[in-house]
C-alpha cells in the first residue's frame, strides 16, 4: 500500500472518529486550531512589532502579515471551498505542494522587499526564516510529513525568549502543547513533530547569529 493511499485512509478514519469527539479531544481541536502556523506566525510578527514600536516598523509588520500569511491563508480557504483540499490544515501531502510554493514565493518576495527596503533588521530576520522554513517544509513533503505547527510554534517560543527573556518562558509550554494535540488528532506521528521542533531550532540558531549577534 503506497504512502499516499495510507494517509487518505487515515484521514478518513480521523474524520469517522472526530464525528462525536470527547472532551479530551475537543480540547486538542481547539489547541490545534489556536496554535495553527498563520496564527502562531502572526503572533510572532506582532511581538517583533511591540519591541520595534515605532508606526514605520508597524507598517512593515502588516506588510508582512499580509503577504506572507494572508495571501498563502486565502488561496488555502479556496482550495478548501473548491474541494481540492481536505480541510485547512492540508493533512495530505500532495495537498500541501501548491501552497506551499505559494508561500515560498511570497515569503522570497517579502524578504526581498524588506531588505532593498532598509527594513528593520528584526523583520528582515523573520521574513528570511519563514522563507528558508517553507524552501525546506516543501523539499520534505515531497518525501514525508512534517509538523508545520511544531516548527512554527517553535520558532515563535525561541524568540519571544530572545527578545523578552525569562517572561517569555510560558511561551515553550505550547510546544509540547501543540506536538500532543497534533499526535492525538492523529494528523502527526511522535517523530514528525519532534523533526518539526528540531527543524524550527536549526532554522533559528543561524538566524540568530546572523541578525542577533
Amino acid at each position: 500500500m503506497s504512502a499516499i493511499l495510507k494517509e487518505k485512509i487515515m484521514i478518513k478514519e480521523v474524520a469517522q472518529t472526530q464525528a462525536t469527539p470527547n472532551r479530551l479531544g475537543q480540547v486538542a481541536y481547539w489547541v490545534s486550531q489556536i496554535g495553527s502556523p498563520p496564527l502562531t506566525g502572526a503572533v510572532t510578527a506582532l511581538l517583533i512589532g511591540s519591541v520595534l514600536a515605532t508606526p514605520p516598523a508597524w507598517v512593515w509588520v502588516l506588510f508582512y502579515i499580509a503577504l506572507t500569511i494572508l495571501i498563502p491563508c486565502a488561496y488555502i480557504t479556496w482550495l478548501v471551498y473548491a474541494g481540492k483540499a481536505v480541510d485547512f490544515h492540508l493533512p495530505l501531502r500532495e495537498q500541501r505542494i501548491r501552497p506551499l510554493l505559494l508561500s515560498l514565493l511570497t515569503g522570497l518576495v517579502t524578504w526581498l522587499i524588506l531588505y532593498r527596503e532598509d527594513a528593520p533588521s528584526l523583520l528582515q530576520m523573520l521574513a528570511a526564516i519563514n522563507g528558508v522554513q517553507m524552501a525546506l517544509f516543501l523539499i520534505i513533503t515531497f518525501y514525508w510529513k512534517i509538523s508545520l505547527h511544531c516548527t512554527a510554534a517553535t520558532i515563535l517560543s525561541a524568540l519571544a525568549i530572545a527578545l523578552f527573556g525569562a517572561s517569555a518562558v510560558p511561551f515553550t509550554v505550547s510546544v509540547p502543547l501543540i506536538a500532543w494535540s497534533r499526535v492525538y488528532l492523529r494528523r502527526h506521528t511522535l517523530a514528525q513533530t519532534i523533526a518539526g521542533v528540531c527543524l524550527g531550532v536549526g532554522i533559528l540558531t543561524p538566524a540568530f547569529y546572523i541578525y542577533l549577534f
